[in-house]
């Protein structure tokens, strides 16, 4: 039965939840403010137990073989692959930055922008609840 992770907004806080059948419909409730409006984040244990937390052992991936690190069309399409296998929203700004390398724009450009407009630096990072809840 997969966990995944919820984020309240409310809280500020993501939850796990051990969720078992699993489903665009499954939302489950903040178990502390009762919220029903609760997203689905990345867990960062979602490249499963082969790969580490932090994503170290990507490189044996075949799907990752013959990547050019150094073309942001490459890597936009391959990262857009890998949460498009996981069921991964990567959230609009994200996707719309992908999009724009896909396109053939400034990678340096699109960094400048997205700082420009706050993505990334928001000081008020969720804290992380211990337990594990029932979606």
């Amino acid at each position: 039965m997969p966990i995944y992770e919820y984020l309240c907004k409310q809280c500020n806080t993501v939850f796990q939840f051990l969720v078992r059948h699993p489903s665009k419909d499954t939302l489950p409730v903040c178990p502390r403010c009762d919220n029903k409006n609760m997203e689905r984040v990345m867990s960062s244990f979602s490249f499963g137990s082969s790969h580490s937390s932090t994503g170290d052992g990507l490189e044996d991936d075949p799907s990752l073989a013959g990547l050019d690190e150094e073309d942001p069309k490459a890597m936009a399409k391959a990262i857009r692959r890998m949460a498009d296998e996981l069921g991964e929203d990567l959230g609009s700004e994200v996707s719309e930055a992908l999009s724009r390398l896909e396109a053939g724009e400034d990678p340096e450009k699109i960094e400048r922008d997205l700082e420009e407009s706050g993505f990334g630096m928001d000081d008020s990072a969720p804290s992380h609840d211990g337990g594990l809840y029932e979606a």
